[in-house]
C-alpha cells in the first residue's frame, strides 16, 4: 500500500508516478562516470540529478494505476540504490590514495573529546523533556538541573563514569591485538568525510582503521582523567586546506545567490528575501567573520543559531545598529523574545545560499562537504503554538467597530486611509499584507469583457510576490465596492495622482524594508491595545486564514479558492493556461460572505 503515496492524477485524468530522489542525489551535480548509466535520473540541461522521478502510468483506470504504481515504485527503489552505489563506490582505483594518517588520528581524537565535552556541558536531556512542574508530580524522580543551567546531574555523571571504563577496556583489548574491526564504522565515516571510499580489505583502510582505533584509546584515556576532575582541553585541529579549496566567502556566495541565474527567466529571490538574507549574513559576519563556506562547521552554525535566538523580535533603532556580539551584552530581558520559527527562517536562508553555491560547483573541492545549515540544526517547533489562527466573530467585531471605523479616525502610524482599507481588503480578498501595500492605482482595474473590477497581483512596476502562484487576478468583493473603494480610487485621481501612483500614498517603506513593514507593526499595536485582541497567534495574516474559512463555508472548491488566494497545489497541470479566467473567479467571490455584518461601514473622505 505504501506505493500508493507516489501516485498522482494529472489534469487530463491519466495517472502518473512521482517519487523524490534521495537527498544525497536530488539536485546534486552528476559525476562524469554516471552520466551515461543513469539518463532517467539526470536533467540534461543542468547536468544535475533531478529532484523527482516522474513517469506516466499510461492509464486513467485507478485500479490499473495502483498496480502499475507499485511496479514503478520497485523499479525506482532499485534505480536509486544503484545510483547511490555508483555515487559512493566501495573503492577508488583510479589513482593511489594519499592519506595524512597523523591528521586523521588527531582529528578523530579531537572529535571524540569535543563530543565528551559537549556531553558534560550540555548535561542530561531530561531537563528539556519535562517542566519542573511536571517532574514535581513524580516525587521519586531524582532532581535534574534546570534548562538554564549547564553541566551534568550527579546521577548522570555517575552513569556516564560507569560506561567509560567499559568502552576503554574494549578499545584497549582490540588495540593490543592490533584488531581494528571494532572501529570499522567510525573509520568508514571519517574517510568518506574526507572524500575517500576504500574497500575494507585494502591496506590503506586497514592502516587508517588502526590509526582511528589508536585515537579512541587515547581519547578514552583522556576522558577517564576528565572524569576524575583533571583539566584536559579539547585540542583544535586545523584542516590543511588552502583558501581556494574552501570555496567562496559567505558574502560572495550571497552576491551570487541574490543575482540568480543568468539565463532568461531564471529564478531570482525577491527583494524581501534578499533583505532578510543580507541581515542574516550581517549577523553571521559579526559573530564569526566573513568565512569561506568550507570553513563553516556545524558547531559554528549552532553558535550562530543560538546567538540569533537571543535577539528580540523587535528592537529600537539604536540597538538594531549594534553589532551582534555587542548587542548580546545588553540587557534584553524587557523585549519580546524571537520565535523559533523566525530563527529557523534565518538559518534556512543561509542554508539556501550555501545550497546554491554547492549546486554551482563552488564547493566541489571541499571533500565530503555537508551544508552546515541543514534541517538538523533547526529548532523543533510547537506547531500548535506557532500556527496562525483565523479571527473569530468577536475579534472581527472588535476590529470593525474600533475608532478607525466607528469614529473615522486615521492614526498616524496607520498610513492614512490604509488603516481603514487594509483590514477590509484582507478580510474580503484573502490577499497578503505585502500584496495590498504594493498596489498602485492601476492595479485596481476593470475587465473589458466582464466589466468586473479586480486587483491585479503581479510583479510589474517594481512589485514582488511570494511565489509564482501568487500572480493572479482577485475580483473585487461586492462589499468593498459598496463601502466605497472605487470612490476612494476616483478621489485619488481627481486629486492629481497618476495611474502608476501608489494606491496608498501615505504608506512608506521603512529603510530597506518593505512598504508593509512599518504598517504591520502599527497594526499589531492597534490590534492588541485598541481592539483588545490579545492572542499572539492572531495577526494581520489571520484575515487570510479567515477568508480561507469563508470560501470553504461557501462550498467553493479547493482549486478555486487556491486560485483566489494564490496558493500553489494540485500539480503542474493546474498552472497550464494560467488558471481560471476572471468570470468563474468573480462568481466564486460573489458567494463569499463575511462572518459579521459590515453594512454600517462606509468610507467617508476626511
Amino acid at each position: 500500500m505504501a506505493a500508493l503515496s507516489y501516485m498522482q492524477r494529472r489534469a487530463s485524468g491519466t495517472y502518473e508516478f512521482r517519487k523524490r530522489l534521495p537527498e544525497a542525489l536530488a539536485g546534486k551535480p552528476v559525476p562524469a562516470h554516471m552520466r551515461e548509466a543513469f539518463p532517467d535520473l539526470i536533467n540534461p540541461k543542468t547536468h544535475c540529478f533531478k529532484r523527482e522521478l516522474v513517469r506516466s502510468l499510461s492509464t486513467k483506470d485507478v485500479k490499473e494505476a495502483k498496480r502499475r504504481d507499485h511496479q514503478e515504485a520497485l523499479k525506482a527503489s532499485e534505480l536509486f540504490d544503484a545510483a547511490m552505489t555508483a555515487l559512493a563506490p566501495p573503492y577508488v582505483a583510479a589513482e593511489p590514495v594519499v592519506l595524512d594518517f597523523k591528521q586523521l588520528g588527531d582529528e578523530v581524537f579531537a572529535e571524540l573529546l569535543a563530543d565528551d565535552e559537549a556531553e558534560r556541558t550540555e548535561g542530561d536531556d531530561r531537563r528539556h523533556l519535562q517542566t519542573p512542574e511536571e517532574r514535581a508530580q513524580w516525587p521519586d524522580l531524582v532532581d535534574v538541573p534546570p534548562s538554564s543551567q549547564m553541566g551534568m546531574s550527579p546521577d548522570h555523571a555517575h552513569a556516564y563514569g560507569e560506561l567509560l571504563p567499559v568502552f576503554e577496556n574494549e578499545f584497549r583489548a582490540a588495540y593490543a591485538r592490533r584488531d581494528p574491526r571494532i572501529v570499522y564504522p567510525e573509520t568508514n565515516i571519517a574517510l568518506k568525510a574526507r572524500g575517500f571510499f576504500l574497500s575494507k580489505s585494502s591496506p590503506e583502510f586497514q592502516k587508517a582503521a588502526l590509526v582511528v582505533l589508536e585515537a579512541h584509546v587515547r581519547a578514552y584515556d583522556a576522558m577517564r582523567k576528565r572524569q576524575r576532575g583533571e583539566i584536559i582541553p579539547t585540542p583544535v585541529v586545523v584542516a590543511a586546506q588552502s583558501s581556494d579549496e574552501l570555496g567562496p566567502k559567505l558574502s560572495e556566495a550571497l552576491a551570487s545567490w541574490a543575482a540568480g541565474g543568468s539565463a532568461h527567466n531564471a529564478k531570482k529571490p525577491n527583494t524581501n528575501t534578499v533583505t532578510e538574507a543580507e541581515q542574516a549574513v550581517r549577523y553571521f559576519k559579526e559573530l564569526h567573520g566573513d568565512l569561506r563556506l568550507g570553513a563553516i562547521t556545524r558547531e559554528k552554525a549552532r553558535e550562530f543559531r543560538d546567538a540569533v535566538a537571543k535577539v528580540p523580535a523587535s528592537l529600537p533603532r539604536d540597538l538594531r545598529r549594534l553589532a551582534l556580539p555587542e548587542l548580546l551584552k545588553r540587557d534584553l530581558s524587557k523585549f519580546k523574545p524571537r520565535m523559533a520559527t523566525t530563527v529557523n527562517k534565518i538559518v534556512q536562508v543561509l542554508g539556501g545560499i550555501i545550497s546554491r553555491a554547492e549546486r554551482e560547483g563552488f564547493l566541489d573541492k571541499v571533500p565530503g562537504f555537508v551544508n552546515p545549515f541543514g534541517k538538523a540544526i533547526r529548532f523543533s517547533v510547537d506547531a500548535h503554538q506557532a500556527r496562525r489562527k483565523h479571527f473569530e466573530k468577536a475579534d472581527l467585531k472588535a476590529i470593525f467597530t474600533s475608532p478607525v471605523y466607528a469614529e473615522n479616525e486615521r492614526p498616524a502610524g496607520g498610513g492614512g486611509e490604509a488603516a481603514f482599507w487594509f483590514p477590509l481588503i484582507g478580510l474580503l480578498s484573502g490577499m497578503r499584507l505585502d500584496e495590498i501595500a504594493q498596489l498602485r492605482i492601476c492595479d485596481l482595474r476593470q475587465d473589458e469583457d466582464t466589466k468586473r473590477w479586480f486587483f491585479d497581483i503581479d510583479r510589474t512596476g517594481g512589485r514582488s510576490t511570494k511565489t509564482a502562484s501568487s500572480i493572479r487576478h482577485v475580483p473585487l468583493h461586492r462589499e468593498l465596492k459598496r463601502v466605497g473603494l472605487l470612490k476612494y480610487r476616483e478621489a485619488l485621481l481627481k486629486g492629481g495622482a497618476g495611474l502608476e501612483s501608489p494606491l496608498w500614498p501615505e504608506v512608506e517603506a521603512e529603510g530597506e524594508r518593505t512598504r508593509s513593514s512599518a504598517w504591520s507593526k502599527w497594526f499589531g499595536r492597534y490590534l492588541r491595545s485598541t481592539c483588545s485582541v490579545t492572542d499572539s497567534t492572531k495577526v494581520f495574516h489571520s484575515f487570510r486564514h479567515t477568508f480561507k474559512r469563508m470560501t470553504r463555508d461557501a462550498n467553493i472548491s479547493e482549486e478555486m479558492h487556491d486560485a483566489l488566494t494564490g496558493h500553489s497545489g494540485g500539480g503542474v497541470g493546474r498552472s497550464y493556461g494560467k488558471g481560471f479566467s476572471l468570470k468563474p473567479l468573480a462568481k466564486a467571490m460573489d458567494d463569499v460572505k463575511s462572518p459579521i455584518e459590515l453594512s454600517r461601514i462606509t468610507w467617508r473622505a476626511i
